[in-house]
Parts: structure tokens; C-alpha cells; sequence
């Protein structure tokens, strides 16, 4: 492995007031014109000096944004709890963070990885595990870091060749002992053996000892580039000086040869990106939250860009917005996000397509209406790369009477428009977790957001913490959350909406030529359904169907068999329209499959 910094060449840029009396000027049309940026003195600008030798970016000092529609009257008590929920893992330790990644490409293509930290019973051995969906449901992989402070924040992604080879890259805030400063690490992952690994701690030149690096986003231009892709991180940056001032930044990284674990390249841009506040106080400590997208202007290189995001800082009632080149040169302040009002704005996070041309952005964030505590989720839409925006409420529903939502993840299909999904936790008065909910996009001018739906069911909510996923079919989802069954006993849930997904096929052991479980048809089927299989020689075989928490319903078959190919008729009249999983085993031959009761 290789580390690279490169220094962007800085000055001071000339803050633009194009209205001295920092007064809106409002359209015709409706759009809110911002024209004051920045407004408050505590915040300093530093854009990088032109450099011929990189594309240029052009300065932006103002957006255009239009004010939200009405706040949602509905209340959440009406959504039915329509998921079908899996356990993705059960223990005795917390599930403390995650985050969902799911195959596009070659044959394994719909397959879906999920990440989670582990908090050891201990507290002295926190891990990561990857979890992989097939057809036998969720299964623990491997397992990667083993840090006795693991940070709920954590972030992935995955890198497809056309070639086939699949790499999983993650980012991961996490301290060594108690005291210890921030850091982040990084792990990639080949996903046809888990073997071959490259992971490490980020180290960006120039750190000093007090230094904290956390809340690390990481994003890829994969889909415009799968034969030579990169990976670009970004990460908040809590500096502490002598006086014990907190200075709030960004630093950023990109990496090159992702998928060649043994040659890949770290490069680090030494210095901060353009928004920062050097004097954050000596009693204030606010958590930066940061993140970055990418999107592509004209399909080549020199035409990829990246938009980072900022809130929760000094001045939290914006979103501020920077703008890179794809290797972080040219870095530029483009603008602010500033919400419904003048109201305090916590966790945010941007999503893009990824690239395929599309110039798309998604903004979500906690926005405290009038600064009551009346916490909601709001969407920012930008069709033109961040010049423009038009809000959203997404969960506008009184708080104070209702709920607390809290921001979960947003995602993207890549490549494709107006297809994004966002998943929150509803917290009632008190702080007591209620639910969890997920909500998609649409291409809609006045609703751009569907009906929410609820997630969680049967299980409690331990964590605040959701993320949310997609499958390899439009418009499903899966969402990861956590649970306390009582005591000790943890679960790590996955909710999926509207149907459970047609997963890719488990490898089996045996010689799947001769042995094979068949799909049962009709499927979904009420309440009748057929299943074929085939077995090579002379086994005991058994037939079982089994519920999504792997309670065993239906012996179907139990005897010494023949070779031969065999059909069985299942009858479910006595069961609930739900998700089953039959699985055959005859020798070492397995093999596991899913049908859907519909009544």
C-alpha cells in the first residue's frame, strides 16, 4: 500500500455580499434568493488557487432554494407495519451502528451486505461484522477490527469490475482506549475469499496531538468508472488549539486501484477543505456532521466533481456546501442550504446517483422548526449540482405531541433519477424509541415523497440508529435496526418492504448437478403450493418449512430416499400470510429457499 498527500495551494477569498442589507430578495416565481454568504463572522472561507493544470470549478456565493410545502398532518399511528423482518444477528452484545450495500452487477447481482458494529460485553474487544442475505437469510461472514471504543458512525461501499471481482470498502470512527483521540480506519475487503484485506487508520500528514478525526463518509465514482475506479472519503476534523479553542474542519482522501487490495494508493489532501471555523469556543463542542457525493458532468474525468456537506457547527442554522475535483484540487465554498428559517439544523447527509451524467443531489436533514424542539426530517433537492434547491418535508408532524425523529441514512439506485430512500427513528417524548421508519422518492413536482412506512414490528428499538438499503428490484428496500428482547439478549433486525426479496442462491455442499431443490410453484400461492427436488442417490432426506425466526411449521419430508426427482404438496391453510423458507437436506447436500403465503 502506498500514501500520497498533495498540498492545494490556498488564499483567502474575497467574501461576495451582493445585498449590503443582507435582506432576501424573493421571485416572482417563489424561489428564496440567499444572498448573503456567509453571514456570520465566526466562519472563514479559504477556496484553493486556480490551477490550470485541474478543471476548473466556477465559484458559486449564491443558491436559490424554495420554502417546503405544508407540514405532514398524518400521523404515523396510521401506517400499517407492512415489513417482512428477518434477524441478521443475535447475542449479548449492542449493535451500535450499520449501514447496507447490495450487488448491481454480474451473476451475484442483488445480493445484500450489511455492516455492523458490535459493543462487546467486555468493552474491551468491539468488532465489525459483515453480514451477507441469501436464500438461508443472514449470515456472519467475517469479521474485521477488533477497538475497544467503536463509534456509531460507519460507512460503506462497493466496488464492482466488469471483470466480476467485488471489493467492500468501510470507514469507521473508533478509539483505542477511553481517553485516546478520534481516528478513523478503513478496511477493504474481498468479497470471493474475505482473505485478502488491506485495512489501517487514515492518517492525514501534518495531524497534531490533539487532532480528532471522525464521522468519515466515504462515496465512489464506480458506476462511471468500473475498470479503474476510486474511492473518496471525507471526515470531520475537531482540532484543539493551545488555548483550548475547537477548530471545526474538513479533511479529505481518495483511493486509487480499490479493488487491487495489495497495490491499492491512499492520497491525502493536506489541507482542510475551504469551510472551516477556527474559533469554536473553549465550552462549546459541536459534532461536525460531514459528508460527500459524487456526480459527473459530461462522462469524463476531468468533468467528475465532489460536493461535500457541513452542519451542526457554530453556525447551525445552514448547510454548508463545498465543491472539489474528483482528486480534491480546486476545492471551493459554493453555498448554503438554509432550511425553512432561521431554524437550528443538526444531523444531515447527501446522496447522488452516483453519476451517469446526472447533475442530482439529495440533501436530508433534522431541522428544529422555530426552534421549539419540534425536531423534523427535511429533504433539499438540486437538479443543477447544488444552485438550486427545492425542500421538502419528508416527517413534518408535530413532536411534541407525536415523536422525535431522528436521521437514519439516505441512499441512491445508481444511475438512476428521483430514486432515493431515507430511513429515521421516531422517538417519543422522554426519549423512549417508538418506531422506525423508511420512505422513497418519486419524480413528483408537489409530493416528492411516498407514504412512509414502519418498519419495526415484533421487536423493540434499542438504538436510535437505522440504515437503509435497496434491493435489486425498483422501489424495494431493506432496512437494518436494532433490538433488546430483554436483558442481554441483542438482535440485530432486517426489515424489507414490500416483499421479501428473491436472494441470490446460497453456495450448497454436494454436487449440485445431482442434487437440487426446485422453486415451489405457484409462488406466492394460497393456500397450496408445489415443491420439487432431486436427490443423487440413496439419502435420508428431510423437507422442513421454517417462519422468518427460524421456528420450524411443516415436516413435509422425513424418510429414506431414493434417487430421483420427487414433488411434495405444501398446504398452508393454517398459517399467516407472511415470508417461509423450506430447506432440503439429503447428505451434505443443503439448500434453502423462500415462498410467499398471500391470503
Amino acid at each position: 500500500m502506498k500514501q500520497i498527500s498533495f498540498t492545494a495551494v490556498l488564499i483567502i477569498s474575497v467574501i461576495v455580499i451582493f445585498n449590503d442589507t443582507g435582506i432576501s430578495q424573493e421571485k416572482p416565481d417563489g424561489f428564496l434568493i440567499k444572498t448573503s454568504f456567509p453571514e456570520n463572522p465566526i466562519v472563514s472561507i479559504k477556496n484553493d488557487e486556480y490551477n490550470p493544470d485541474a478543471e476548473f470549478i466556477e465559484k458559486k456565493y449564491v443558491t436559490s432554494q424554495n420554502t417546503a410545502q405544508n407540514k405532514n398532518p398524518l400521523n404515523k399511528a396510521t401506517f400499517d407495519i407492512d415489513a417482512f423482518q428477518t434477524i441478521v444477528h443475535n447475542g449479548n452484545e449492542l449493535y451500535i451502528g450499520n449501514c447496507i450495500v447490495t450487488e448491481r452487477t454480474g451473476s451475484t447481482a442483488g445480493t445484500i451486505w450489511a455492516v455492523a458494529g458490535v459493543r462487546s460485553s467486555s468493552s474491551t474487544d468491539d468488532w465489525l461484522g459483515i453480514f451477507k442475505f441469501g436464500q438461508s437469510g443472514w449470515t456472519l461472514q467475517t469479521a474485521v477490527f477488533t477497538l475497544q471504543y467503536l463509534s456509531y458512525s460507519i460507512d460503506a461501499e462497493l466496488i464492482e469490475k466488469d471483470t466480476g471481482e467485488k471489493t467492500l470498502w468501510i470507514v469507521v470512527e473508533a478509539r483505542q482506549t477511553f481517553n485516546a483521540k478520534r481516528e478513523v480506519y478503513y478496511a477493504g475487503i474481498n468479497l470471493a475469499n474475505f482473505f485478502e484485506k488491506a485495512t489501517g487508520k487514515l492518517s492525514w500528514p501534518g495531524a497534531g496531538p490533539q487532532d480528532n478525526y471522525y464521522n468519515a463518509r466515504i462515496t465512489t465514482d464506480n458506476f462511471d468508472f468500473p475498470d479503474n475506479p476510486k474511492i473518496f472519503i471525507v471526515a470531520s476534523l475537531d482540532s484543539i488549539t493551545s488555548t483550548n479553542k475547537h477548530v471545526y474542519a474538513q479533511k479529505f482522501a481518495f483511493i486509487t486501484s480499490p479493488h487491487d487490495l495489495a497495490n491499492m494508493q491512499i492520497n491525502y489532501r493536506t489541507n482542510i477543505l475551504p469551510v472551516y471555523w477556527p474559533d469554536g469556543g473553549t465550552t462549546e463542542n459541536h459534532y461536525l456532521y460531514s459528508d460527500i457525493a459524487y456526480y459527473n458532468i459530461s462522462g469524463g474525468l476531468g468533468q467528475a466533481r465532489l460536493i461535500f456537506t457541513y452542519s451542526n457547527v457554530p453556525d447551525d442554522t445552514k448547510i454548508w456546501l463545498s465543491r472539489s475535483t474528483a482528486f480534491g484540487n480546486n476545492a471551493q465554498f459554493i453555498g448554503t442550504i438554509e432550511g425553512n428559517g432561521n431554524y437550528r439544523i443538526n444531523t444531515s447527509a447527501i446522496a447522488s446517483t452516483g453519476g451517469g451524467l446526472s447533475q442530482q443531489l439529495m440533501v436530508v436533514f433534522e431541522e428544529n422548526y422555530q426552534n421549539s424542539g419540534d425536531w423534523d426530517i427535511v429533504s433539499a433537492r438540486s437538479n443543477d449540482a447544488g444552485s438550486s434547491w427545492y425542500l421538502n418535508y419528508i416527517d413534518g408532524y408535530p413532536s411534541n405531541t407525536d415523536k422525535l425523529p431522528r436521521l437514519g441514512s439516505v441512499v441512491s439506485r445508481k444511475g438512476v433519477e428521483d430514486e432515493y430512500y431515507v430511513s429515521y427513528s421516531s422517538d417519543k417524548p422522554g426519549g423512549f424509541i417508538d418506531s422506525i421508519m423508511s420512505i422513497k422518492s418519486n419524480s413528483g413536482t408537489t409530493n416528492y415523497w411516498d407514504q412512509k412506512v414502519r418498519m419495526d414490528g415484533i421487536y423493540s428499538i434499542t438504538s436510535d440508529y437505522s440504515s437503509v438499503g435497496i434491493t435489486n428490484t425498483p422501489d424495494e428496500r431493506v432496512t437494518v435496526w436494532s433490538s433488546e428482547a430483554g436483558g442481554s439478549n441483542f438482535k440485530l433486525i432486517g426489515s424489507f418492504w414490500p416483499t421479501f426479496p428473491s436472494a441470490v442462491d446460497d453456495e450448497t455442499d454436494g454436487n449440485v448437478d445431482s442434487y437440487q431443490l426446485y422453486q415451489n410453484y405457484p409462488n406466492p400461492f394460497n393456500p397450496t403450493t408445489r415443491i420439487e427436488y432431486r436427490v443423487a442417490s440413496s439419502e435420508y432426506v428431510t423437507l422442513k418449512v421454517y417462519d422468518l425466526l427460524g421456528r420450524e411449521v411443516a415436516t413435509l419430508v422425513n424418510d429414506e430416499m431414493d434417487a430421483g426427482k420427487y414433488s411434495v404438496e405444501f398446504d398452508a391453510s393454517d398459517l399467516a400470510t407472511g415470508v417461509y423458507l423450506y430447506r432440503l437436506i439429503a447428505g451434505n447436500f443443503v439448500s434453502n429457499k423462500k415462498m410467499i403465503l398471500i391470503k
